[in-house]
């Protein structure tokens, strides 16, 4: 059985999608996948679902709907019950969302060991996973948000990760359109502004990178009353001066080059 949160709820059994009814089957399973192998108190599942609307029967009515839940799911092993509440138990790697954080985990290893096609690799890989917004459909519940917001934070961090490998790699002007929807999407996150920027100078686009630079900033002074951060700045005053840094080879290519024999990089 696969279980998927990287966007809707998704279970997967025999190769064909399971479908989950009750909108409280869902948020209890969402819950129990969310700490997939760890015990979820059972008055946090009752708060969670029900809230102050829980009352007296509030550990009734759930019991009930892990009953439904087990029996929908085809298997009465799935959710155990431990002294405090409740677990899932799920094969390693059977929730999307623990796949997706171990590539990225590994494709960040490996882009801090320098090995930058391997590191694209995995983290697109990784991103590939997504089908939207963590647990789309599902928000109310705190404890839900909380992991949707983690989890959506942590795609942004391996898309920031993914972007840099790239641009080591050269892939410059295949980058600009992505880089331009995540700036547009998230405008003050200068980590997408600043490699949009990069990836603009090195295919010939000077002015457009600089007015890139000039637009964050009008944004984050309208908004919040800040200037740049100081790693943005560095960078726009590289561009202003055409600083040779911002074309050079990454290490890969260097490695490449070297084996090759050629003294200069005609990428560069």
């Amino acid at each position: 059985m696969e279980f998927r949160i990287l966007g809707a709820l998704d279970v997967i059994k025999d190769d064909r999608p399971l479908t989950v009814r009750s909108g409280k089957q869902q948020a209890l399973l969402a819950l129990l996948l969310c700490q997939a192998g760890k015990v979820v108190r059972s008055d946090a599942l009752v708060d969670a679902l029900w809230g102050d609307e829980a009352g007296e029967q509030g550990v009734k009515r759930l019991r009930l709907h892990l009953h439904r839940l087990r029996r929908t799911l085809g298997s009465a092993e799935a959710i155990v019950h431990r002294a405090q509440g409740y677990a899932l138990d799920i094969p390693t790697g059977s929730l999307d969302a623990h796949r997706f954080e171990s590539l990225a985990h590994q494709g960040r290893q490996a882009l801090a060991s320098g090995l930058v096609e391997r590191a694209s690799d995995l983290l697109h890989t990784a991103l590939a996973l997504w089908r939207g917004p963590a647990l789309s459909g599902l928000e109310g519940a705190p404890l839900l948000n909380q992991e949707a917001t983690r989890l959506n934070e942590e795609r942004l961090s391996a898309l920031g990760d993914c972007m840099d490998a790239d641009l080591r790699l050269r892939r410059h002007t295949d980058l600009i359109g992505r880089l331009s929807v995540l700036v547009e999407e998230h405008p003050l996150q200068e980590r997408f502004r600043g490699q949009l920027m990069l990836a603009l100078y090195r295919a010939g686009r000077q002015a457009e990178a600089l007015e890139v630079y000039r637009a964050g900033r009008h944004i984050l002074s309208r908004d919040l009353g800040l200037e740049p951060g100081a790693e943005l700045r560095r960078l726009e005053l590289a561009i202003l001066t055409s600083d040779a840094s911002l074309t050079a080879c990454s290490p890969t290519m260097r490695t490449v080059h070297t084996r090759r024999r050629r003294t200069r990089c005609p990428r560069c």
